[in-house]
């Protein structure tokens, strides 16, 4: 998700928490409060969670075919796997050196 959107879905999702949260007190219904709070918190969780990593892979993990250009920063990114673990990490180019 581009910065834009990130901010598009914050701002809705606050405004739907507070407009939620209001009618939650008027109706019983806590459904647009809901709503609103999951837009909030995924588009918080969202930045960090897609984003590639930085890190360098571990010592076990292994660079796979498996190769995209990251439409937020245009690098080419790179899976890196650990057979052993099963975790994978998604590495921009160059830095995994």
């Amino acid at each position: 998700m581009s910065g834009d959107w990130r901010s598009w879905a914050l701002t809705a999702g606050v405004l739907m928490a507070a407009g939620g949260a209001a009618l939650w007190a008027i109706s019983g219904n806590p459904f647009i409060f809901i709503m609103g709070a999951i837009a909030v918190l995924t588009s918080i969780v969202e930045r960090t969670y897609g984003a590639p990593t930085r890190a360098r892979p571990n010592a076990g993990m292994r660079p796979t075919d498996e190769r995209f250009v990251d439409p937020e920063t245009g690098h080419l990114v790179t899976v890196w796997f650990d057979p052993e673990t099963g975790e994978r990490r998604y590495v921009a180019d160059g830095e995994a050196s």
